[in-house]
């Protein structure tokens, strides 16, 4: 799994902020900060992109392997001919170097099979490719409404699962 690449415009400077960061590991001095406006990061295999991230607004601090994030959109692939996972959330993180990616605020997304989810919080780990929460959520599909004390769903599997006593909401 390759890192996380910004597009053209703003990837030379998150490559000369992740040199920093590494230069800077050596300096007990004071660590700045690199603000971006309209960044998109990949992390891809070979020829597909599995993790596609676009956001607002990106501050990396030096001597971090984080990005930290505004109005953020993130596509995630399934490896399969479905898509995977359409999201969007008020901020988050992403590790640079693993892909993971922590959501905050309002995230709200669709799986590759038309279920739509809303919650204020979630982690993506790139390595299983899973998505989870532990926070409330609301989900929905062509059957009705379900509520739950978070979920677990597996992108490259579509396979989605409430966890916490799960309840439905009557239509």
């Amino acid at each position: 799994m390759g890192p996380f690449w910004a597009n053209a415009a703003a990837g030379a400077c998150v490559l000369i902020a992740l040199g920093l960061a590494d230069a800077a590991r050596s300096d007990e001095a004071a660590s700045p900060s690199l603000e971006l406006e309209g960044i998109t990061f990949v992390s891809s295999q070979g020829a597909e992109n599995e993790v596609v991230l676009t956001a607002e607004r990106a501050r990396v601090e030096t001597g971090e392997k984080v990005a930290h994030l505004d109005t953020v959109h993130v596509l995630l692939a399934s490896g399969r001919r479905i898509p995977g996972l359409d999201m969007r959330c008020e901020r988050g993180t992403v590790d640079i170097e693993t892909s993971d990616f922590d959501a905050q605020g309002d995230v709200r997304g669709t799986t590759g099979d038309g279920r739509r989810f809303r919650t204020e919080r979630l982690h993506y780990s790139n390595g299983p490719g899973l998505v989870s929460t532990d926070s409330p959520v609301v989900i929905q599909d062509e059957t009705g409404t379900y509520r739950g004390g978070g979920f677990r769903y597996y992108v490259r599997e579509n396979r989605f699962r409430l966890r916490h006593a799960a309840t439905v909401v009557q239509q």
